[in-house]
């Protein structure tokens, strides 16, 4: 039984808050049902009765939730927050914790599934040890090929498949493949179909099918609305897509061929369900509705529209079982249907939910789903941002209100709706904004994004550079970073009194003075506006290194120095840099004295090395003679050493190699 939360049976009601997550288990005997308030709920689903409460787990919503397991024992794992597993008995619940914080579901077999946390894809045997972990940037959509490669989707629209090492032992995931990031649409809604040898993407204004092994694009097709919900098919090369203006569309994912379409609701489909061993797909809507539908059908087999006193309660999550006998649907008002479909009966509901709690804020939902897919136009996102942010939103509103600005900042393509989303965000999280604004100025920087906004906030056109770096002490983190990132903005104009203000400071500053993080967080805009500023920073090479080199000075500096070095780019940075290295490999090692030993510090240096641009790297002419240095420094034949009792090879040798791949790859193109 669970040793936490509350645990009720017997109970008969509905959610006290928005569905966010079903499951019904393969032999449809038993759904399951996630709030955001991070309640869990069980249901018989062949009389339609709650069997089981649990609240209090997780201070967060349940994401995703699905069986796995043998029938006659089913396991449900569900994530969130945490991640737990449910083993369903016929009078109790073992329920264990798994030991990290989980994230979105990837997929389920009877021996594994794959969790996301914190960045990282770590896929645990659910009855066996953790095997290993891929590095994915914010993964919004996860699949799994039949070869067994993992497929995830970034928020920035980049497509990556990897391939987990082999054994039972930890270990990281090789890239396989990636797809690019330019036309990037809502990527929670990629899938895989067709035995997993198919990967479905929406990117702006169509959906591309990739070759799930390779990543080579198959074909494309441009769906008459917006996709808003996607189902594709495990075995065959089918996918249905769920559109904005609520109709309903097949497609032949391989050839790109559309199979049919049908106007399905009124209001836009919401969420889409296939009945993998019979040709019936189920589709809910804003508008309240569910329907049940032969694939190529024009018309429904079935219908619901539950009776709501005050109107509409919105639909959004559907889950039934291979045979399409049994359906299970909830709502953003918290409401539970239970369905059940005969070809004789036809679509009878066995449990209709009631609406636990008013849903206000209008149409929140559509202005957040504008706002999300700004790929429809730069003049609807600014419109759905600005009436979005012109109303009072709850807690639950504003915090889909933040996930959906926060994506907008960064990946949106017109920069009007950007700026419009950074201004609505500071006014909703400052904290968040700041974040969100460093993201989208690394990525859509030379666009004056940063003088615009700081012009808004402050009230102040055109300000003098020296009037900009005068201010730079005395403000938050918020100004702070935008007024860095207009420093940069100005390029070769700025970069002397940056320079120099950079130079007029202590290194290091005192820990124990009253302004020693003052200083810092001064230090670090100065060379965030250097990093921003580019190839034009060159000046401040000598003292990049000079800040990077000194182990007294904060970390964060000296790491804001490594990545300036790095944006800045030039062959001749690589060619300082490379010098030094190789004077120091020339020096002769002192035995005696393990202090201020200039022969140390090769790892950092070649760590720099190995993030600049491999053209800067392939122009330069030092980088081959200090990589040579180096070998003949720590080579000592095959370059390796003894740790822990095991032969592994010198770390610095490693970063040469790697630096030389960078090369040969540079060449090859």
């Amino acid at each position: 039984m669970p040793d936490k939360g509350d645990l009720y049976l017997g109970a008969s009601q509905d959610h006290g808050d928005a569905v966010t997550a079903v499951a019904v288990s393969p032999d449809g005997r038993i759904g399951a049902t996630g709030a955001r308030s991070g309640e869990l709920r069980l249901w018989d689903l062949r009389h339609g009765l709650l069997t089981a409460y649990l609240g209090g787990l997780q201070a967060g919503p349940v994401d995703s939730a699905a069986f796995i397991g043998d029938a006659r024992q089913p396991k449900l794992l569900t994530t969130g927050p945490s991640a737990s597993l449910w083993t369903v008995k016929a009078e109790a619940l073992e329920w264990r914790e798994l030991p990290w914080e989980g994230g979105s579901l990837l997929t389920s077999s009877d021996q594994e599934a794959v969790l996301r946390q914190c960045g990282d894809l770590r896929w645990p045997g659910v009855f066996g040890p953790l095997h290993g972990s891929v590095r994915v940037d914010s993964p919004m959509a996860l699949g799994r090929t039949g070869s067994g490669l993992i497929v995830a989707s970034g928020d920035n629209g980049r497509i990556e498949a990897w391939r987990r090492p082999s054994g039972e032992t930890y270990g990281d995931a090789g890239l396989v493949w990636a797809f690019g990031e330019r036309d990037a649409a809502d990527q929670r809604l990629m899938r895989c179909c067709d035995r997993w040898r198919l990967v479905v993407s929406p990117r702006r204004g169509r959906v591309v099918v990739l070759d799930a092994e390779t990543g080579v694009v198959v074909t494309a097709f441009a769906p008459p609305a917006r996709p808003t919900a996607i189902a594709a098919h495990p075995d065959r090369p089918l996918v249905v897509l769920g559109g904005r203006d609520g109709s309903l569309s097949w497609w032949d994912a391989r050839s790109g061929h559309c199979l049919g379409r049908v106007q399905a609701h009124g209001g836009r489909v919401r969420g889409l369900a296939l009945a993998t061993r019979t040709d019936l797909v189920m589709s809910v809507s804003q508008d309240g509705t569910a329907a049940l539908w032969r694939l190529h059908g024009r018309g429904p087999v079935g219908r619901f529209a539950p009776p709501t006193p005050s109107g509409p309660r919105e639909l959004t999550h559907v889950a039934g079982t291979p045979d399409g006998r049994c359906w299970l649907i909830g709502g953003r008002g918290g409401q539970v249907h239970v369905l059940h479909w005969s070809g004789h009966a036809g679509l009878v509901p066995q449990r209709v939910g009631h609406p636990s709690r008013v849903m206000g804020g209008g149409d929140v939902e559509t202005l957040l789903d504008d706002v999300r897919h700004h790929w429809d136009d730069g003049p609807a996102s600014v419109a759905a941002v600005r009436e979005l942010v012109s109303g009072n939103l709850d807690a639950a509103w504003q915090e889909m209100a933040v996930e959906a600005l926060w994506d907008l900042i960064v990946n949106g393509a017109d920069r009007t709706a950007r700026d419009a989303a950074a201004i609505a965000l500071a006014e909703i999280d400052e904290g968040k904004a700041t974040t969100a604004l460093y993201q989208m100025f690394r990525r859509h920087d030379g666009h004056g994004s940063a003088g615009r906004l700081l012009a808004y906030f402050t009230g102040e056109d055109e300000p003098t550079t020296e009037e900009l770096i005068a201010s730079l002490p005395g403000i938050g983190n918020f100004l702070g970073a935008l007024t860095s990132a207009t420093l940069g903005e100005r390029g070769a104009a700025a970069v002397p009194a940056v320079h120099a203000a950079l130079r007029a400071f202590p290194f290091p500053t005192r820990e124990d003075a009253d302004h020693w993080w003052r200083d810092e967080s001064t230090k670090y805009r100065l060379m965030y506006a250097l990093r921003q500023a580019g190839a034009a920073a060159a000046p401040a090479t000598p003292t990049l290194l000079a800040v990077l080199e000194d182990d007294e000075i904060y970390r964060d500096t000296r790491h804001q120095a490594e990545v300036t070095l790095q944006a800045i780019g030039l062959p001749e940075t690589a060619d300082t840099i490379a010098a030094e290295i190789r004077r120091r490999a020339g020096l002769v090692v002192d035995a005696g004295n393990d202090e201020d030993d200039e022969t140390e510090g090769f790892s950092l240096l070649l760590d720099v090395l190995l993030g600049m641009p491999p053209a800067a790297l392939a122009a330069s002419r030092e980088v081959g003679p200090a990589l040579e240095a180096v070998r003949r420094r720590f080579g000592d034949g095959a370059g390796t050493c003894e740790e822990n009792g095991e032969l592994v090879q010198v770390y610095e040798m490693h970063l040469a190699d790697c630096i030389d791949e960078k090369l040969a790859e540079q060449i090859t193109r």
